[in-house]
């Protein structure tokens, strides 16, 4: 597999922007999305996963990671991306303000790195900001209905603005992002809210559950209950005892589709 792919589609869009003479503005919004990927990368690679692929297409750039990420390292990953747009963004203004004719060069630059910030936040996945709110959903069958309701609500706002702009000059920045909140959707890969199981408990709610070895960490965690202290009784020829912390913390450093054998 490349490390590098880009896609037919980048063609299209520098096409796109040679035909409306919107080189420039491309050109700032893609080293301000490079930057913003980098990010992600650097605070993966302190976190010990590894790159596998860097992929470059019509919607942007985006990364591929040799491993499962866990709901731990997810969170620091994700934001760190739109967090530094925002600190460039913050610097690009603190330069206006010492030197006031960089606006001129640096405007375009900032805006760019502001509307990736923002933009990126979006609770909608594949964004950053739809990887980082499904970890505050209890289950996959709300996180699709939640992003399914912001995801064509947006759809529907750019489609109205696209036929709007259709009757002055057409603006394709539109169309190109309906296709984007028509044509993504979540992934179908086992998660966890790592939040929901971080409040304190009363050890005199005990509940001792039997679960085969077979079971994995994704089938474990969702037998956990907020109110509760679970106990598993596994049933191989040791027959161990395994509290509930233990398969949280083998949740976030493992995958979810680990099996209790294997650990």
């Amino acid at each position: 597999m490349k490390k590098i792919k880009i896609g037919p589609s980048v063609i299209f869009l520098i096409f796109l922007c040679l035909f409306f003479n919107k080189i420039l503005i491309m050109f700032n919004y893609l080293l301000a999305l490079f930057l913003h990927e980098m990010a992600h990368l650097f605070v993966a690679s302190k976190r010990g996963y590894t790159l596998k692929q860097f992929k470059f297409d019509i919607f942007g750039m985006s990364l591929n990671l040799n491993d499962d990420i866990s709901d731990k390292d997810s969170f620091a990953i994700n934001i760190a991306g739109p967090l530094l747009n925002l600190f460039i963004c913050l610097l690009c203004m603190a330069l206006y303000w010492l030197v006031p004719a960089l606006y001129n060069y640096l405007n375009v630059f900032c805006y760019a790195n502001l509307f990736l910030a923002i933009f990126n936040l979006l609770p909608i996945y594949p964004l950053d900001g739809g990887k980082i709110f499904r970890g505050f959903i209890k289950t996959d069958k709300k996180y699709r209905i939640f992003d399914a309701i912001i995801r064509y609500s947006f759809a529907t706002i750019f489609l109205i603005l696209f036929i709007i702009s259709v009757f002055h000059i057409i603006n394709w920045f539109y169309l190109i992002m309906l296709i984007f909140f028509l044509s993504s959707r979540p992934n179908n890969k086992p998660t966890l809210s790592i939040f929901k199981h971080m409040s304190k408990k009363s050890i005199e709610k005990v509940i001792i559950l039997k679960v085969d070895e077979n079971k994995n960490l994704y089938d474990l965690i969702k037998i956990i209950k907020r109110n509760h202290y679970t106990i598993f009784y596994c049933n191989t020829k040791e027959q161990k005892y395994i509290d509930e912390d233990f398969i949280i913390e083998k949740a976030i450093s493992n995958p979810l589709t680990t099996k209790l054998k294997d650990l």
